[in-house]
């Protein structure tokens, strides 16, 4: 699989106004994905407090639960950005059971070696609402490092607001 194309198509799919169904469906098929959902529903402790425009988020990167790429919800954009979910691609690839990473911010991910430069980048994409992708060290639950291609797109609401950020990532080096 190519993931730089699976990269785009998947933030399209995600971020489609209409016809996600259809448009994940291909998306799966076209990257011969099998059945990449998530097979539970979500703990109601991970739904409490969603309104309905975050069930559909949540729905939708749940679709795509062990796809190769770790996917993250995260917002509302005034609160910090925590994380509302990861995939189980992230949390597997992380160490991060899910619990550990609800409510947290991003930063998480952080160390010793992360660059400035990348997150410059990433703090001024928040600040403008604007799609980046940069590439760094982020850090395992167990304190190992891996080279890891982030990309944030802002999700707004219905009236255009960023309310919600989406990562993606893929890890480059171990």
């Amino acid at each position: 699989m190519v993931v730089t194309g699976f990269r785009g198509a998947l933030i399209d799919c995600l971020h489609c106004d209409t016809e996600f169904e259809s448009r994940s469906a291909a998306l799966v098929d076209k990257y011969n994905l099998d059945d990449v959902a998530a097979s539970e529903p979500p703990p109601s402790s991970v739904t409490a407090d969603f309104d309905v425009r975050d069930r559909e988020l949540l729905g939708r990167v749940r679709r795509f639960d062990t796809a190769p790429l770790g996917l993250t919800l995260a917002g509302p954009a005034y609160r910090d950005n925590p994380i509302l979910y990861s995939n189980e691609t992230l949390r597997e690839f992380t160490g991060y059971p899910l619990d550990e990473l609800r409510g947290e911010n991003p930063r998480l991910f952080q160390g010793p070696d992360t660059e400035q430069e990348p997150l410059n980048r990433l703090h001024e994409a928040v600040d403008t609402w604007t799609e980046v992708t940069v590439e760094l060290w982020n850090y395992r639950r167990d304190g190992s490092r891996f080279r890891n291609r982030l990309t944030i797109v802002p999700v707004p609401d219905d009236s255009g607001m960023i309310a919600n950020w989406l990562g993606i990532q893929a890890v480059i080096d171990r």
